[in-house]
């Protein structure tokens, strides 16, 4: 699909559960504001939102479906994203008004912000991962994310954890490693 016909997709396409269907998969019991996790990577050929052939239901996919479902901002083909490293800059890049957070004492992502992990840390070290925040606690400094491809292949729920003690500023502790993390700050953004 050309970036420019993807973008004529209706307001909210991507959101509810038989979304994964018309691709061939099936979708995960993950989800957020209506946007399901698709079970596997597997796909019947390319999605709206990530051309990667029949393995199109990864971490990019989803971050890029839930910002066009739920917020309406273009993270697909056409805008240069290449993988989950990168997906926060390249959204803030195309439209700075989006806030960048970054982990410490005092920043926290919140239910509803999408993230960029890595690249490396205890994600792929040169494709990063992104994920979307379903849950999240400025008291202990934990996050609860969705992503598609973690674990390999398939839909998953992790946790990460912001240092709240300065120490580990600009990283997330993921199963047990800590790793570059930023996150576009929708849910603020949203609010000015």
């Amino acid at each position: 699909m050309s970036a420019a016909a993807a973008r004529a997709l209706p307001a909210g396409y991507g959101k509810g559960s038989a979304y994964c269907a018309q691709y061939a998969n099936e979708a995960s019991r993950y989800s957020f504001d209506g946007v399901y996790a698709c079970a596997s990577t597997a796909t019947a050929g390319p999605t709206p939102f990530d051309a990667d052939g029949k393995r199109s239901f990864q971490c990019v996919e989803l971050s890029a479906r839930f910002l066009w479902a739920v917020y309406g901002i273009w993270a697909g083909p056409g805008t240069g994203v290449k993988d989950g490293a990168d997906l926060v800059a390249v959204v803030h890049r195309i439209d700075p008004r989006i806030a960048v957070g970054v982990p410490g004492p005092r920043s926290v992502p919140r239910a509803g912000d999408v993230i960029s992990l890595g690249p490396g840390g205890a994600v792929d070290p040169r494709f990063g991962h992104t994920a979307i925040v379903t849950a999240a606690s400025r008291r202990t400094g934990f996050v609860t994310v969705i992503s598609q491809n973690l674990p390999a292949g398939h839909a998953g729920e992790q946790t990460l954890r912001v240092g709240l003690r300065g120490r580990h500023d600009g990283r997330v502790l993921l199963g047990g490693i800590w790793t570059a993390a930023r996150w576009l700050e929708l849910r603020q953004s949203r609010r000015r």
